[in-house]
């Protein structure tokens, strides 16, 4: 359900605020809103599984939108975790296909309504791979395939890692989520993702030695680091307690990829995998949702949810915004930008 600010709600205005689309349990943007309202920058939010549906929602091409009956006009639009697929479903398949397709379309249109959006452009890996590439950087050979062993036999590699083309997780129906982690295959003994359906596309890629993999953020002009030690790279999903993260530095290489990448596709935030031979950065992928609070927590930080925090709260007032509150914005959200 929409979370209109207090003062749109109380005057029937169109007030300036930050617009989020996500759903309920996204906490990071749960935790960058606090701290957003706390310094007096209005935050209004859409959640695609809200009790009860989204509500009524009005769009006017003037750059207006009203929410539950609240009027704001969008300085920032900010597309975190809004899928239809969490739409509660009506009685009539074919109308419920309609309203889902409806609401994508909406969804994808209404950055357009703010001066800034973050998150509403997500280049797919093959797209990704090929900029890295033609910037330079070192990415693993690839191969997308319907049969995984037979592009494991083109590939002519030793180990491969298998995983999924988009999302590593799909939802099959609204809050039930099924993940498909990545798998790292021994030599000639490739598999396809556990209960994968036959005939779907799947990523193939060459196993990269490494030394050390970094998880890497970009949040507007800053960049906040981890290190992540696992075993195997389905670690993250299924035995969470076994990998290590730690907050360090960014390696400079790596960031000078990340920024080149962030500029070729347009980004202001989006999380960067990449393994790291000796000082050499090899790129996996990146996302543009990327959360980042479980690797906050592991490390016992929260850069990245301040950074987030400050990027929206300077395009906000860039936009026009404006501060509700007589407060220093960027001190009171954690001074110093890395």
């Amino acid at each position: 359900m929409a979370e209109p600010s207090e003062r749109a709600e109380r005057t029937g205005r169109a007030e300036p605020s930050v617009l989020v689309l996500t759903r309920r349990g996204d906490r990071e943007a749960g935790l960058v809103a606090t701290l957003l309202r706390r310094a007096g920058v209005p935050v209004t939010r859409l959640d695609a599984d809200a009790p009860g549906g989204v509500g009524d929602v009005l769009c006017t091409s003037d750059g207006v939108l009203e929410i539950a009956g609240a009027r704001i006009r969008p300085t920032v639009t900010w597309h975190r975790h809004f899928s239809p697929r969490a739409l509660p479903g009506c009685a009539d398949p074919g109308g419920d296909a309609l309203r889902r397709d409806a609401w994508a379309a909406l969804v994808r249109q209404l950055p357009l309504l703010s001066q800034v959006s973050i998150g509403d452009q997500e280049p797919g890996q093959l797209a990704q791979l090929r900029q890295a590439a033609s910037l330079g950087l070192r990415v693993p050979r690839t191969v997308v395939a319907t049969d995984p062993r037979a592009a494991a036999s083109a590939l002519a590699s030793g180990r491969t890692v298998v995983k999924a083309l988009d999302r590593h997780y799909v939802e099959p129906s609204p809050g039930l989520l099924r993940w498909f982690p990545p798998l790292v295959c021994a030599p000639g003994r490739t598999r396809v993702l556990r209960g994968t359906a036959p005939g779907t596309p799947l990523v193939v890629q060459e196993y990269v030695p490494h030394d050390r993999e970094i998880r890497l953020y970009l949040t507007g002009t800053e960049h906040h680091a981890f290190e992540v030690a696992k075993e195997r790279p389905e670690d993250l999903w299924t035995r969470p307690d076994r990998v290590g993260v730690a907050a360090v530095a960014t390696p400079p290489p790596a960031l000078s990829a990340a920024r080149a990448l962030a500029e070729a596709f347009s980004l202001r935030y989006a999380a960067f995998d990449f393994l790291m031979q000796g000082d050499d950065p090899v790129f996996l992928e990146l996302n543009v949702h990327g959360d980042w609070r479980w690797f906050e927590r592991r490390a016992g930080v929260e850069t990245v949810t301040r950074a987030m925090a400050r990027t929206l709260g300077a395009a906000h007032r860039a936009a026009g915004g404006g501060v509700g509150r007589r407060l220093a914005l960027l001190p009171f959200l954690g001074a110093g930008v890395s």
